[in-house]
């Protein structure tokens, strides 16, 4: 079943703006990674530093991992002149995916999801994108770190990160999460083959409803995630800030395209397990006719039996083949030839 946390009512009767997070507190503790870089250079450090924020001819990119410490959030927010409203959203870790524009910044909210193939829970985690005229601030939820990939990229040099700007940042930012999508998608894919390859086994009717009802529960979650996307993503796109140069756009226009086809797939996906829920109701359906079908053919033998033992249970005085010497082998012979004949007949018309 899908992951689902109850929301939390810290802020009830707070202003606007006010920082509070909402999330699943841990001990652990925030955490900063800080990089600057251009085409020839790349500088990074494991804590927030404020001093490189005054370097405009290098991209900034500032990741906060943890959002438990809502003094460092604001400290952020302020050096980058954030808005209040944006950084509120960000601790809100319920938000859907959307695309806010600010004065000088943009704000793409995402989540980062993934799939536990053994509950076949799906488990969420919200991702905060800023795009600003020389910086990224990015916030994570959990103090895992989703984009080592990208920063490995920008240490190496390799592809197109260190020869552009945060725009293009912010875009990597975004589709290294959508492309984990991919691999939920192909896990939910591999799910319901499994679950498509149980149907027709005699066992496990319990565990098969249960695992339906999980994946359904997931695909339905999966797609909650992907509708407000598919519209942010869009959005994002067709923005006519300069904050975004016509060379990302195109790539901007892949990641819209992505977004829409793995919607597609969960929809596809929604359909087969509609289909296979279907397909185990006939099964059981089946099972069961079965059942009662082998029960009447067993009433359907003894009936006969059971009504020529009653005769011979009822206490008259006169019946006279009770007093010949082979009577009783004569009734057993009878009732075994009956019995077997209906069992012939039954195999016959292939109800057995």
């Amino acid at each position: 079943m899908s992951r689902r946390r109850r929301r939390k009512s810290h802020k009830k009767g707070l202003p606007p703006g006010t920082l509070v997070y909402t999330g699943e507190h841990t001990s652990v503790h925030a955490s900063v990674h800080t990089m600057r870089y251009n085409e020839a250079d790349c500088q990074e450090i494991q804590r927030y530093q404020p001093e490189w924020c005054s370097a405009p001819l290098k991209v900034l990119w500032v990741d906060v991992h943890g959002l438990t410490d809502t003094a460092l959030v604001e400290r952020i927010g302020a050096d980058f002149s954030l808005h209040p409203l944006a950084l509120e959203d960000v601790l809100n870790t319920h938000q859907r995916p959307k695309m806010e524009e600010y004065d000088h910044v943009l704000l793409f909210i995402v989540h980062n999801l993934r799939l536990d193939r053994a509950s076949n829970e799906l488990h969420s985690e919200q991702i905060s994108v800023f795009l600003g005229r020389h910086f990224v601030v990015s916030f994570q939820e959990h103090p895992d770190d989703t984009f080592q990939g990208v920063r490995e990229r920008i240490r190496k040099g390799a592809g197109r990160l260190r020869k552009k700007g945060p725009d293009y940042l912010a875009y990597s930012l975004l589709d290294t999460v959508v492309d984990n999508y991919y691999t939920v998608l192909d896990d939910l894919e591999a799910s319901l083959a499994e679950l498509e390859d149980q149907i027709y086994q005699p066992t496990t009717t319990n565990h098969l409803k249960a695992r339906i009802f999980t994946l359904k529960s997931a695909l339905t979650h999966f797609r909650r995630f992907l509708m407000p996307l598919r519209d942010a993503s869009l959005r994002l796109y067709r923005t006519e800030t300069d904050l975004i140069d016509d060379t990302s756009r195109l790539y901007l226009r892949d990641l819209a395209d992505h977004v829409v086809q793995i919607l597609d797939g969960v929809d596809n996906c929604r359909e087969i397990l509609s289909g296979i829920e279907s397909l185990y109701q006939a099964e059981i359906g089946n099972r069961l006719n079965n059942i009662m079908r082998l029960l009447t053919i067993i009433s359907t033998i003894f009936i006969p039996l059971s009504f020529v033992a009653g005769i011979y249970g009822m206490n008259f005085d006169y019946m006279p083949e009770l007093r010949w010497h082979y009577g009783y082998f004569a009734v057993l012979g009878f009732m075994a030839l009956s019995a077997g004949a209906m069992l012939y007949y039954f195999h016959r018309k292939r109800w057995l």
